[in-house]
């Protein structure tokens, strides 16, 4: 591959930073997979800025979710893994949170994933898609 110049010129004004901001955000995100693994907690939180698939094997009720650092157009896959006890949900998502139905509940068979796959459209994170009962 060629090498390739990147030019920078004068920022004038704040757009100018946020444009540039979003392009370095791009830029890390293509040099990195950024699949994470985010402990268990009653409260969770998913922050865009340093993963875009994250991990959560469910050892209990989570009652709080917080997705943070959205921008438009930013996908996120929530990957839910029931415990070897199973019977786990999840509640109190975020009030922009836009999804398929009433809520998202994950299947409750011992050790099955299931996913939700949103999209942030400038206000909300709307569900794109959702899997369950994966073994």
């Amino acid at each position: 591959m060629p090498d390739r110049d990147i030019l920078f010129q004068r920022l004038d004004n704040d757009q100018d930073l946020y444009f540039l901001k979003d392009h370095l955000r791009e830029l890390y995100r293509l040099l990195d997979k950024r699949f994470i693994t985010v402990d268990y907690a009653a409260s969770v939180s998913y922050n865009s800025d340093i993963g875009d698939v994250f991990l959560t094997t469910l050892t209990g009720n989570i009652t709080t979710i917080i997705l943070s650092n959205a921008y438009k157009g930013r996908i996120l896959v929530l990957v839910f893994k029931q415990d070897s006890t199973g019977s786990r949900g999840i509640s109190g998502w975020p009030a922009n949170t836009k999804l398929a139905g009433a809520s998202f509940t994950p299947t409750a068979t011992a050790n099955s994933y299931s996913t939700l796959t949103l999209i942030y459209e400038d206000t909300n994170w709307v569900e794109v898609s959702r899997t369950l009962d994966v073994r």
